[in-house]
């Protein structure tokens, strides 16, 4: 098996012979903010005020700050929450299962097809309902599907590994396999960290899968991981929670910025570029790019780096969020939902998250 440069990577080759048939995206809610309102999308000033106050711009003109950077630069405008930042726990908010229930029966409604129709299940989450029970069976149950489920975690490469996983899955002969990533990073999310509060949204996307001709599926691709970089982006605190723990603050998204600087970026260029080779493709090729949905400046960097066009990269981060593992299947869905997906083209999906865990795949639609 092929290495790739950085130490960790693997490469793998085709799975072909499999489709996306169809996907959907379910949506929070939309949640109260202090002032009473319950808009349907929570935007940038919301969360300045939440965060500093009614007179944020005053504040952020002090502080040498342009409110208008997270959507120029970062790419970050609206998203919806199931939990409201720096408020207490709330067990009668919505979870992962809830956000991915609507999106399988958004699914199966476009598609009209039943709960019985499905053959197998995957949920991908970084942020299970629970601590030691299935969140794929709960799913699966509430949607009314007696079919295997499965649970699936590997940080924010968890919608891209998932991916992989059920290709392998429809190869082996299950017919129609639905794979569902839902998020709920506004749970985890540290209020003392501005970047953190601005960046994540929740929401889950569904996508079916299932027999497809031989020249489409998944023609190549690259995982890895080093568990050494694990503390770069990590909620530390161990499980079950201890009081201690809690009130210092350890179930809370914490990072370390500067190092990931440096780890992040040759993670995505390695992963694409084992990618291609793996997959037997130039990345002149690449149709559309879809990248871990987290911060546009610096995936649109990778694109640049890698030689792909600005057209042909998708952005959803403005619509949406950072959606953690998610990100990479909402990006899919919004070139498939608007037709700009066509039959034969290549996707070039392209991910870094916690753990750390990285990689990419080629797949033609």
């Amino acid at each position: 098996m092929k290495h790739g440069r950085i130490p960790g990577g693997r490469c793998f080759g085709a799975i072909t012979g499999v489709q996306i048939l169809a996907s959907a995206v379910g949506l929070p809610t939309p949640i109260a903010l202090p002032d009473g309102r319950r808009p349907d999308w929570i935007l940038n000033e919301d969360i300045y005020a939440l965060l500093l106050g009614a007179d944020y711009a005053v504040k952020l003109q002090a502080m040498g700050l342009k409110p208008e950077y997270p959507e120029q630069v970062i790419g970050l405008k609206r998203r919806r929450w199931t939990h409201l930042i720096g408020s207490p726990v709330n067990h009668d908010e919505e979870h992962c299962v809830h956000l991915g229930v609507k999106a399988v029966q958004a699914l199966l409604t476009q598609t009209q097809l039943s709960p019985s129709d499905i053959d197998l299940v995957l949920l991908a989450t970084t942020t299970p309902h629970k601590t030691t029970t299935s969140s794929a069976c709960a799913l699966g149950a509430a949607c009314q599907i007696q079919a295997p489920c499965i649970d699936i975690k590997a940080g924010c490469s968890t919608g891209l590994f998932a991916l992989m996983q059920a290709s392998m899955y429809v190869k082996s002969g299950f017919e129609r396999v639905l794979l569902v990533v839902s998020e709920t990073p506004s749970k985890y999310a540290n209020p003392r960290i501005q970047e953190t509060v601005m960046g994540v949204g929740d929401a889950a996307v569904a996508v079916l899968l299932g027999p497809g001709s031989a020249e489409q599926g998944l023609l190549g691709g690259l995982m890895g991981s080093d568990g050494q970089l694990g503390e770069l982006v990590q909620t530390p605190g161990l499980l079950p929670p201890s009081v201690a723990a809690i009130e210092a603050g350890q179930y809370a998204y914490h990072g370390e910025a500067a190092v990931l600087k440096d780890a992040v970026p040759p993670r995505y260029l390695d992963a694409l570029q084992g990618t291609l080779e793996a997959a037997g493709q130039e990345v002149a090729a690449i149709d559309w790019y879809l990248p871990h949905q987290v911060n546009r400046q610096l995936t649109a960097g990778v694109a640049a780096k890698a030689g792909i066009a600005p057209e042909k990269q998708i952005h959803v981060l403005q619509d949406y969020g950072s959606v953690t593992a998610a990100g990479v299947l909402l990006a899919l869905h919004s070139i498939q939902q608007d037709q700009r997906l066509q039959p034969g083209q290549l996707l070039a999906l392209n991910t870094v998250g916690g753990g750390l865990s990285w990689g990419a795949l080629i797949w033609r639609h």
